[in-house]
């Protein structure tokens, strides 16, 4: 169940910021997705599920890539300030692809 406090017009904005940032990584991200939840610890978590393109660890290495991405996602979404900690899961378009996993879709 998903635990957040955000109203749906909250939601919103945070769905459209996430796009934005993944708009940010043109030639390494497909998509990002997200869900909120409690962690392993039952504190209030975002889960965030970055398909990267099949190339993107061709242009640079792939810790400079995520670690870029993530801190993306802190700063354009303002999660230093939220109650909720960030999770990021980065799987290839190809890996998905075999995977069909419809959490990523």
């Amino acid at each position: 169940m998903a635990t957040t406090h955000l109203s749906q017009e909250q939601l919103k904005d945070f769905d459209q910021k996430v796009n934005q940032t993944a708009m940010k990584f043109p030639a390494d991200v497909v998509r990002i997705r997200h869900s909120f939840n409690d962690d392993w610890d039952g504190d209030p978590a975002i889960f965030f599920r970055i398909l990267l393109t099949d190339d993107a660890r061709r242009r640079s290495p792939l810790a400079d890539l995520t670690d870029r991405v993530g801190r993306e996602l802190i700063n354009d979404l303002g999660l230093a300030e939220s109650e909720h900690t960030p999770y990021f899961y980065y799987r290839s378009k190809s890996e998905q692809d075999k995977m069909r996993d419809p959490e990523w879709e």
